[in-house]
């Protein structure tokens, strides 16, 4: 007996050249198009310049773009991303943050690239600002210059050796509890769900404090999840009433990221669910 295929209609987990992406919010957007999904969170890493782009230049087609975000969080001892989504981009305490990250990311990248020279692997800032070209900046456009100067053979690579934590050119950002992602954007009129937390959480009962940090849901579906991942995550959204979200990742620079695209994501009963949890924290924040 077959199964039918399962149905994705919407991706809630993007990146494109506003962080670390490799196709604009426009070109995302008409793949998105092309793959027939209703809707597309962008969540660029600390910004949301991309979805301030799509409203500039007048996108009013068919597939609906939600302002979202990856905030980096430390917190419980490790660094934990968290995926916000609608998101007031006019919001003062949000632009704050925006700004505040942009400039400690610059700070990461000169210190990054001064552990790198201490490991022998000479390069400059301004290689690394090159890359970026404006975007604020994350280990990904390090570790393409490490790639095209053949320090390493792949940004796979420059990850093991030189960038991960622990590793001789990894360098930390600012701590960013939780607790004060869930504030800032509920007050912004958003919800949250923790991304891919099976690569930080190899005992996923480590996870259990976040369920009192006031997170809305969990990013269930994503490539780096097995199949155990997934149903211990999907039972804990049904267990606590969270938000099942999920998605692809895409960054456009990887072999993978074209085979995930339209693969991972959310259905067409999550995506009325998620976008009921919006609507209600929208009426909220209006009353």
């Amino acid at each position: 007996m077959s199964t039918a295929p399962i149905q994705i209609v919407a991706d809630l987990h993007t990146h494109t050249t506003c962080s670390d992406g490799l196709l604009s919010p426009m070109e995302l957007v008409v793949k998105a198009e092309q793959r027939g999904f209703q809707a597309l969170a962008i969540t660029d890493h600390d910004n949301l310049d991309a979805y301030r782009l799509l409203r500039k230049q007048g996108y009013n087609g068919p597939v609906k773009v939600i302002s979202a975000v990856e905030i980096s969080c430390y917190d419980f001892g490790r660094e934990v991303h968290i995926l916000a989504y609608n998101v007031d981009v006019d919001d003062p305490s949000v632009q704050q943050y925006e700004s505040f990250y942009r400039g400690d990311r610059a700070r990461r990248a000169e210190e990054m690239v001064e552990n790198l020279h201490r490991a022998r692997a000479p390069i400059s800032i301004q290689e690394v600002v090159d890359e970026a070209a404006g975007a604020p900046i994350g280990r990904p456009h390090v570790a393409s210059v490490l790639v095209r100067r053949g320090f390493v053979s792949s940004i796979q690579a420059a990850f093991d050796v030189y960038l991960d934590q622990g590793k001789p050119g990894y360098a930390a950002k600012t701590p960013f509890p939780i607790a004060k992602a869930v504030e800032m954007i509920h007050q912004a009129g958003g919800v949250l769900s923790v991304a891919h937390p099976g690569r930080y959480f190899t005992d996923p009962t480590l996870f259990l404090p976040l369920l009192d940090t006031g997170i809305d849901g969990i990013e269930v579906y994503h490539p780096s999840h097995w199949h155990v991942t997934r149903e211990f995550y999907r039972v804990l959204c049904q267990q606590h009433g969270l938000l099942i979200t999920g998605g692809s990742d895409f960054h456009g620079s990887r072999e993978y990221d074209e085979a995930n695209f339209g693969v991972f994501g959310v259905t067409p009963q999550a995506l009325e669910q998620f976008e009921s949890k919006i609507s209600r924290q929208s009426s909220g924040r209006a009353n």
